[in-house]
């Protein structure tokens, strides 16, 4: 695991400039504390921070092929690179080292881009090929490893994490409309945009080459969801289980101490499960929590320890969310506010004491239908179909009447979703700052400028899905949207802070394929979600742990806004010099601020949102960059 970055100037005739990469390579040091290394070859410049997990002396990079006509930087891991290089050895291709970055090189030699549907992996790299004076830039098919580009005045420049690429001198602190509509609708932003309007995010299963002096983007992969009724429940789950048992054989391979996240939940237990099974001794698992809201997440996580004897470490914190918040936000390097990188944090840094390497459970349920939407969808269906539209919209009537709380504005939620069909349920519940909210909260020239198009970004993934069920459809976007510029966003940036790399064997891209052919009631039906799931591992993980109801990660963020980070939100976000002033309307925030302390509405994400941005607004100005509009 690594962080990369790099230069390239079209004009062949204008020197790379070290010193900058320099900076890049300085700003990812977390990302690779155990080795740092460059290469200058004129007009191109390429750099790397190391984190050694394999063939720790042999696989430094920059690595070159024997004549050094090819030099490649690379982050992530390649699972089959054992297969690969017997595969390439027979077609003559000679090794120096045990690593699995060497294998690329040679991958590219034998294959080109073609390569690129060779590898089992997580991964973003750079690849130079001196002979035909081309620059390949790559990330792996589901988004589980970040690569950042941009491209102004003849030159690309591009790095692992944003805060490195800030360092290039390319982005000028003028944000994107568009990005901070969606910022604001979904708590992150989705590729290929970022915050700022110089700088973009290679999406998943993306390539983009720089050749004869222009630049290309291509998708070499997509996923297609394609239903196979000859599926059933048992030949699934068989088929799941077999797939899952070698996507976590193929992650142990490890030259460093690794272990496991462990929440309790079907996805991390059934990880940890299948690990236990292959290991020879006690597996490493760890779990945290802050306070009681989480002693059911402690006791289930407790089960799954103690039925797959593993060496298990839990931890109770109390964080102060004074000095992490800043820390968050230069990590991630432009704002991001789903509240759950918190314990993503807070494990990752518990586990690196004693492991260099965790696997996770994340990808399940987007994978096989874990999230409340399905529940909810189905709700809403069954409501429809019990009752007449006008006896709903009495009720709803007689809803919106009630006493404002948070409790009130649950069901409020549902009586509206009821005249909604199910893609649109999933719509509002994806989104955070509805469309009035958010014009309440923009100043008027921003809200003006700014392009509220962030819902018809559902419209787009829902044709790419093809011709599907609308539950297929809503699984679609899950996967190719919030799975990578949410969830694996957060998994990377949170564990690579703390210098931890995370495996992922849920989104083996096998696995992925395979549960895209599988019909969707045998992943969600009745009020039974991940069905196929479930079946798979019924004789591994305890019974008690597949009856439970799905839960998230408790994060107790609301009670803080009316105790822990009080006071911190009046002095960050409502403070009369707050830079969010540029943008945002302080009696609007103020507002969401009151109601929810005087507990008539939930705002708790929704102020975590308005925080992160303040937050990220002065570590912007900080770097030096005036940022606008």
């Amino acid at each position: 695991m690594c962080g990369i970055c790099g230069l390239a100037c079209i004009d062949t005739g204008k020197r790379a400039d070290a010193s900058v990469i320099g900076r890049m390579n300085d700003a990812m040091v977390h990302r690779g504390p155990d080795d740092a290394g460059v290469w200058l070859g004129g007009h191109v410049a390429l750099g790397m921070r190391r984190l050694s997990v394999l063939d720790i002396l042999g696989g430094r990079q920059p690595m070159q092929n024997e004549d050094g006509s090819i030099v490649l930087v690379f982050n992530g891991e390649i699972y089959n690179f054992r297969e690969l290089r017997t595969e390439l050895e027979s077609h003559g291709h000679v090794f120096r080292t045990q690593s699995d970055t060497e294998v690329i090189v040679h991958a590219y030699e034998q294959y080109g881009d073609a390569a690129l549907l060779r590898l089992n992996g997580m991964f973003a790299f750079a690849l130079y090929d001196h002979g035909r004076n081309r620059l390949l830039l790559a990330r792996d098919r589901l988004g589980i490893k970040p690569l950042f580009f941009a491209f102004k005045n003849g030159a690309l420049a591009f790095a692992s994490e944003l805060d490195a690429l800030l360092r290039s001198g390319l982005i000028d602190g003028v944000l994107s409309p568009q990005a901070l509509d969606a910022y604001f609708t979904f708590l992150y932003i989705p590729a290929p945009d970022t915050i700022f309007r110089d700088s973009q995010k290679l999406r998943p299963g993306e390539k983009l080459v720089l050749e004869k002096g222009r630049l290309t983007r291509e998708r070499y992969w997509r996923v297609a969801f394609e239903p196979d009724r000859a599926w059933t429940l048992d030949s699934a789950a068989a088929a799941y289980r077999e797939l899952l048992t070698d996507a976590v054989r193929l992650r142990r391979v490890s030259d460093v101490p690794l272990g496991a996240f462990l929440s309790g939940g079907v996805d991390s237990s059934s990880v940890v499960g299948v690990l236990s099974q292959l290991s020879a001794g006690p597996v490493k698992t760890f779990t945290i929590g802050f306070d009681d809201a989480h002693a059911d997440e402690l006791r289930f996580a407790r089960i799954a320890a103690k039925a797959f004897g593993t060496d298990h470490t839990e931890t109770l914190l109390e964080p102060d969310m004074t000095e992490l918040a800043p820390t968050l936000v230069r990590h991630f390097g432009e704002p991001f506010a789903d509240s759950s990188a918190l314990p993503m944090w807070l494990v990752s840094k518990v586990a690196r004491k004693s492991v260099t390497v965790a696997l996770s459970g994340d990808g399940g349920d987007e994978l096989l239908a874990g999230y409340t939407w399905a529940h909810m969808s189905h709700r809403v269906r069954r409501y429809q179909r019990a009752w007449p539209g006008s006896v709903r919209r009495a009720i709803n009537a007689a809803v919106r009447a009630t006493p404002r709380s948070p409790w009130t504005a649950k069901i409020r939620r549902f009586s509206a979703d009821s005249f909604l069909a199910p893609h649109d349920v999933f719509r509002r519940r994806q989104t955070c700052f509805n469309a009035e909210l958010r014009a309440q909260l923009m100043r008027p020239d921003i809200a003006k400028a700014v392009a509220a198009e962030s819902i018809g970004r559902f419209e787009e993934h829902a044709r790419a899905a093809g011709n599907v069920s609308d539950d297929d459809k809503m699984l679609y976007q899950d996967l190719v949207m919030y799975l990578p510029d949410d969830i694996l966003t957060k998994v990377d940036r949170m564990s690579m802070a703390n210098s931890l790399e995370a495996r992922v064997p849920l989104l083996d891209h096998r696995i992925v394929e395979f549960a895209a052919t599988v019909p969707f009631p045998l992943k969600f039906a009745g009020r039974t979600s991940k069905r196929l799931a479930k079946r798979a591992v019924k004789d591994l993980v305890p019974a008690a742990l597949l009856a439970q109801r799905k839960r998230g990660f408790a994060i107790p963020i609301q009670r803080w806004f009316r105790k822990e980070l009080r006071g911190h939100f009046k002095d960050v976000a409502l403070a009369e010099d707050a830079y969010s002033g540029k943008f945002l309307e302080r009696d609007a925030i103020r507002s969401l601020f009151d109601i929810h302390l005087a507990r008539k509405e939930d705002y708790g994400h929704h102020l975590w949102a308005l925080l992160m941005f303040e937050h990220w607004l002065r570590y912007a100005e900080a770097a030096g960059l005036s940022v606008s509009l």
